[in-house]
């Protein structure tokens, strides 16, 4: 008898269980990486945008950059070692973050209320640094500070808890993967203590192995990890800098080795590299999100997501299992206008997908389909591979050609040797297989390229190389 209702218990919870298509877990970070992890960066430097940037678009990570507006120029010369507008507007536009440092470095806890309009306030230093930042990067909205300092306290955060959606301090415990409202406002980092003198590389030897141990702990306790970066130069200047009295400067090389540490790490689904406003946004967004299965059937799940979030703000997409029919293969899953065809893999006792989704984008669709040549390919494709692009030199055409085992999206991407993008030359989901593409600098790039070496970087989901080729004009 008791074996009987055992049996039909099972039975039911596996009917139950294939009824319930469409359902959803939402994955901690995105695309169901193990931990994250954010570079930031203090004071909007000069070094940020002729050191910093190439470093981070030759790996495709985007930084955080807290600047103090009054401080950046228009044009060079400007205030002594800081930056100008003009090159983190441009870094914006590549996808960095830009966030408020405050208008003037004053330590906030010393400072009384007042009012936006008022100078030597706390709201006036909170609020008109990111009003300022707003109308030079009107693009995006400024939701991320970085206290002068790291020094805050409850008075400072309720304030800028009126402004921005996240504050960063001083800590060396990396964050948790859900935060407390008081926890957004005290967002840990951790500053690499380095010993003198550091006239080479292998000065830095033993803070960099203690910092990637570090890293590499706050990745298998499934931290959010955060660095504080100051300046940043190759490492022949750094006994000038040193000289000076310059707050723990960074050489290149270390910077360098910091990135490729996170890239292989990145590549391995263990650390989701972005921005501290990007994370953020995930994890409330993740937090608050509510799903409806609308329709549920062999042929059509339908699903709405929805938020109780600002939309202009919290708009990034959500990392999400979804439950579909197991005689399924390929979903083509459509919300609004974004279109992603994904392979049907097994996750416990369920059939899933693993879905970019974003709430109140609209309706969710996903439908089966079975494309005929995936299979065959697969077979004949066992490696991701990029290969050298011919001829090289070139001008004004060459033929960059890749294989990708699976089927995924893929972008195909020029770049400078600033790391700024010149031409995007594929961006569209494929199957798997060998393609090849060709790069005309006369119609794929705007204006037309001068002589120079310039790099293209393939990224086919997790995979990522990047070649250099040189254009002979």
């Amino acid at each position: 008898m008791i074996k009987q209702v055992l049996i039909t218990f099972f039975v039911l919870t596996q009917i139950a269980s294939a009824q319930n298509f469409g359902s959803m877990q939402f994955t901690n970070y995105a695309d169901d990486k193990q931990s994250a992890f954010s570079l930031t960066f203090d004071d909007g430097l000069l070094s940020h945008s002729e050191n910093v940037r190439p470093i981070l678009n030759q790996y495709g990570f985007k930084g955080t950059f807290y600047v103090l507006p009054p401080y950046l120029t228009e044009t060079l010369p400007g205030i002594w070692r800081y930056g100008t507008w003009p090159e983190f507007q441009a870094m914006a536009l590549e996808g960095h973050e830009i966030g408020s440092h405050t208008m003037n470095h004053d330590t906030l806890a010393t400072l009384p209320w007042g009012d936006i309009n008022t100078e030597g306030t706390l709201l006036y230093e909170l609020y008109q640094s990111k009003i300022f930042i707003e109308q030079k990067i009107p693009q995006a909205k400024c939701i991320s500070l970085n206290y002068p300092y790291t020094l805050h306290n409850s008075f400072v955060d309720s304030a800028a808890s009126l402004y921005y959606e996240n504050g960063r301090t001083l800590g060396q415990v990396p964050n948790d993967s859900s935060l407390t409202k008081e926890q957004w406002y005290g967002l840990n980092a951790k500053v690499v203590e380095f010993s003198l003198p550091r006239n080479s590389v292998d000065d830095d030897l033993d803070e960099l192995f203690t910092f990637l141990e570090w890293t590499q702990n706050s990745i298998d306790n499934h931290k959010w990890g955060m660095i504080i970066i100051h300046d940043v130069v190759p490492i022949e200047q750094l006994p000038e800098l040193v000289g000076q009295g310059i707050y723990e400067p960074i050489s290149n090389e270390w910077l360098t080795s910091v990135c490729n540490f996170l890239w292989n790490r990145s590549s391995n689904q263990e650390v989701w590299v972005e921005t501290v406003g990007n994370i953020t946004r995930y994890i409330k967004e993740r937090d608050d999100a509510e799903y409806q299965v609308v329709s549920s059937s062999n042929k059509l799940i339908e699903i709405t997501l929805t938020d109780n979030l600002i939309d202009e703000i919290f708009n990034y997409p959500l990392s999400a299992y979804i439950k579909v029919p197991g005689d399924w293969n390929y979903v083509r899953l459509q919300q609004g206008n974004f279109v992603d065809t994904l392979e049907v893999i097994e996750k416990g006792i369920d059939w899933v997908v693993l879905a970019k989704i974003t709430p109140d984008k609209g309706l969710i669709s996903l439908t089966p389909v079975n494309p005929t040549t995936v299979e065959d390919e697969i077979v004949s494709v066992d490696k991701f591979e990029l290969f050298q692009n011919y001829p090289n030199p070139f001008n004004p055409i060459t033929i960059i050609s890749w294989q990708s085992p699976v089927s995924s999206w893929q972008t195909l991407k020029v770049y400078d040797v600033l790391g700024i993008e010149v031409a995007d030359l594929v961006n569209v989901y494929r199957s798997a297989g060998s393609y090849e593409t060709e790069f005309n600098v006369e119609r794929d790039s705007s204006p037309a390229l001068a002589s120079g070496i310039y790099f293209y970087r393939l990224k086919v989901g997790n995979y990522m190389e990047t070649k250099k080729m040189i254009l002979l004009r």
